[in-house]
């Protein structure tokens, strides 16, 4: 059940892509061979995983909020207000790398988590669905960064404006001895996989995680059992923030090298496909992203031999919604199946209880006359 839900959803994209294509007069056989053989290229490769990165990224900030029952629509807004903090942190910060890097990922942390907030206090308090406060909350957090972009922190002239540029003392490093240049694996994996670790251990190991797992499932029996409810969406917002603070901090401290008009945005909903891909697991998670951020790559190539580019969003936009939907379907069928189990599990058990009644073998008093 765990690994159908994925399945299904990958086949049915492939599917209706492939309609897709036919549809319009091309061969999809063709078009699929041609990304593959794109895609398996060890640059594309390595584009592959460093893009997978900000998805992940984005995948577990989803996870935290969908593990208490909410879904954080607004990580979009929460990694452009951090990005633009975290670049002006990387690039007027006075301290060597090993001190400005870490101070540049926590302020951001806290930047997208200050931003996560007011949607769970809006909920907590007022009772405003999260979903809507988050999205109205993206647009509010994109002309505020214009705004500052075009004022406060504006650097250069021209059109193409952005931050102040960073230094090589704020700048991430690449991964030593795993290629060079723009073929280069951005250590910013190994951010991802810390991030994946965290979210493991406190989601699937940890008193906190099994209380909001709890309090998404049955809020009235977390009260009774003295979980604070409003508290645990706090948290769980919180920690969404946090983690969607750093979404947007592999471009510019490995790309860009500032925050300007190359941030990549709409983050967000790939993001929510590898959760919802990967089913909220860390290692699902992982695969969804990198399966994305490689359709996404190869689909670049299409458009060389004379074939539509949109194969790609066509990929990514059934995927998002066959994952929603199989999610619910395995969702579903894991119900079913756990309360069948139990069933023939109380009917076994109410076999086992009961004894045959041995026959009499004293004749009665009739019977003896």
């Amino acid at each position: 059940m765990t690994a159908a839900g994925p399945i299904v959803s990958v086949l049915l994209a492939l599917g209706v892509t492939a309609l897709f294509l036919t549809a319009g007069g091309y061969s999809a056989s063709s078009a699929f061979s041609v990304m593959w053989s794109y895609g398996i290229q060890t640059n594309s490769l390595v584009s592959s995983l460093n893009n997978a990165v900000p998805l992940y990224l984005a995948a577990v900030a989803g996870a935290f909020a969908v593990r208490m029952g909410l879904f954080n629509i607004g990580v979009d807004g929460q990694y452009r207000m951090a990005a633009l903090a975290g670049a002006v942190a990387a690039a007027s910060l006075p301290f060597p790398l090993a001190i400005r890097l870490p101070l540049t990922l926590l302020i951001s942390c806290a930047v997208g988590a200050g931003w996560a907030l007011i949607p769970a206090l809006l909920k907590i308090h007022r009772g405003v669905n999260e979903v809507i406060t988050s999205i109205l909350l993206n647009a509010i957090a994109t002309t505020i960064v214009a705004v500052l972009l075009s004022g406060v922190f504006r650097s250069g002239g021209g059109q193409n404006t952005g931050t102040a540029m960073i230094d090589d003392a704020g700048l991430m490093p690449a991964l030593p001895g795993i290629g060079t240049g723009q073929g280069a694996v951005s250590s910013f994996v190994v951010v991802a996989l810390v991030a994946g670790i965290v979210y493991y251990l406190v989601i699937e190991r940890s008193v906190f995680g099994y209380s909001l797992r709890v309090a998404a499932r049955s809020p009235e029996a977390a009260e009774s059992a003295g979980i604070r409810v409003d508290r645990k969406i706090v948290q769980a917002m919180l920690i969404s923030g946090a983690i969607a603070g750093l979404v947007g901090l592999p471009h510019i401290l490995s790309v860009s090298g500032r925050f300007d008009g190359t941030l990549p945005t709409d983050l967000m909903f790939t993001g929510l496909a590898a959760t919802l891909l990967g089913r909220q697991h860390p290692i699902g998670m992982a695969l969804g992203a990198f399966v994305l951020a490689f359709v996404e790559r190869s689909a670049q190539v299409l458009g060389l031999v004379q074939l539509p580019t949109e194969v790609g969003q066509v990929f990514l936009a059934v995927v998002l919604l066959s994952s929603a939907v199989g999610y619910w379907l395995t969702e579903r069928a894991d119900a079913r199946l756990a309360l069948t189990l139990a069933l023939r599990r109380r009917v076994r058990a109410a076999r086992d209880s009961v004894t045959p009644t041995p026959p009499s073998s004293t004749p009665t008093e009739g019977a003896a006359r």
